[in-house]
């Protein structure tokens, strides 16, 4: 299972931003490095087809190189990158779909099967393994809509904006939806 990092910091990303629209193939390249592992990480969620994935951030991150001139300043390069992934992605996949006729396998919002990998770095010791077990396994209780807005949410330190205007869902959505799916998991972390 890959890592996820939890420890994304956007100070320098309004300047690293500003440097990449100017042309800056460095800033480009580093904006690829820093986030590129992550994002198939949030893809391989949705589907385990790494060539689709691949293709997806391949088609990101050239459309952003092409039309940097165009794209509007951001201080959350990784709010940027997962909304413009995330749309891609899901774009590709209901293409795919269509184009080798799987009937029932287009993807309406409620089955995205969304299982974001809960592990981090610091699962050597035997107390955090077994914590993390137990919250593997109340992960799983929660809808598909649910485990991504806690993925969105608490794994990449997204605004419930961000989170709402990449799930094209209104802030009051998201807010019961999150609040639902951490009640659920006080209940069965306690049980």
């Amino acid at each position: 299972m890959p890592l996820i990092k939890v420890s994304y910091c956007q100070k320098e990303d309004h300047q690293l931003w500003i440097d990449m629209k100017s042309g800056d193939r460095l800033a480009f390249d580093h904006i690829f490095n820093v986030h590129v592992g992550h994002l198939q990480s949030y893809g391989q969620s949705f589907t385990s087809d790494e060539h689709i994935i691949d293709d997806c951030l391949q088609e990101v991150f050239c459309r952003i190189w092409q039309k940097r001139t165009q794209l509007k300043v951001t201080d959350n390069i990784r709010y940027y990158l997962m909304a413009a992934f995330r749309k891609e992605l899901l774009k590709t996949l209901k293409r795919n779909t269509k184009r080798y006729s799987l009937i029932g396998r287009l993807l309406p919002d409620s089955s995205i099967d969304f299982n974001a990998k809960l592990e981090t770095s610091f699962m050597e010791e035997d107390s955090r393994q077994e914590q993390m077990k137990i919250l593997n396994q109340c992960f799983k209780k929660l809808s598909s809509r649910q485990k991504e807005i806690v993925y969105l949410k608490y794994y990449n330190g997204l605004s419930f904006d961000e989170v709402s205007q990449i799930l094209g869902l209104t802030k009051k959505s998201v807010y019961n939806a999150l609040s639902k799916a951490m009640m659920i998991l006080r209940k069965n972390m306690s049980a």
